[in-house]
């Protein structure tokens, strides 16, 4: 449990090989068993991250796949002490992908259109650069509607308090 947190925490595909191997050895486990456990565990827990997961949650749900009760406050207890570096690694890892670098945006209002529901219709016009692996930069457009626009700034709200609270 501990070796699939540190790799997920950590991102480092050393961490969990050569852990797993060792393990296996120490232990006179069967890699391929012990691989098949792992996969298991690793979708377990970003799972768990995803959803947020507290720690009573994450004991629930050991207990519900027919684990004993030892063995689910351990793995809870696992899961609590690596919580704070495993969020803040995936927040890591999803920010570095695609950096926002730069918005741009303008409202817009339809004058003419085949359509006449159209007519008059308010729209934003949205534009933004992002930021790649390797430095390179992409511009991604859209046109969203009002409701649209305000869905996505409840969105971007959200976002903004879970990284507030991270860091």
């Amino acid at each position: 449990v501990d070796l699939c947190l540190r790799f997920l925490s950590a991102a480092d595909a050393s961490i969990l090989i050569e852990g797993a191997q060792e393990y296996a050895e120490r232990h006179g486990i069967n890699t391929a068993a012990l691989k098949t456990t792992m996969r298991a565990l690793l979708l377990f827990f970003k799972g768990a991250a995803r959803k947020h997961l507290t720690q009573a949650l994450v004991k629930d749900d050991i207990l519900r796949f027919g684990l004993e009760e030892d063995v689910g406050s351990l793995v809870a207890q696992q899961w609590h002490k690596h919580l704070l570096v495993l969020s803040r690694s995936i927040a890591d890892q999803s920010l570095a992908v695609n950096e926002l670098e730069e918005m741009d945006w303008r409202f817009g209002v339809t004058s003419a259109s085949s359509e006449l529901n159209q007519v008059g219709r308010t729209f934003l016009e949205l534009r933004l650069q992002v930021g790649g692996a390797a430095g390179q930069r992409h511009t991604k457009s859209m046109e969203l509607t009002l409701p649209q626009f305000y869905s996505l700034l409840q969105e971007m709200e959200k976002a903004k308090a879970s990284m507030d609270f991270l860091t």
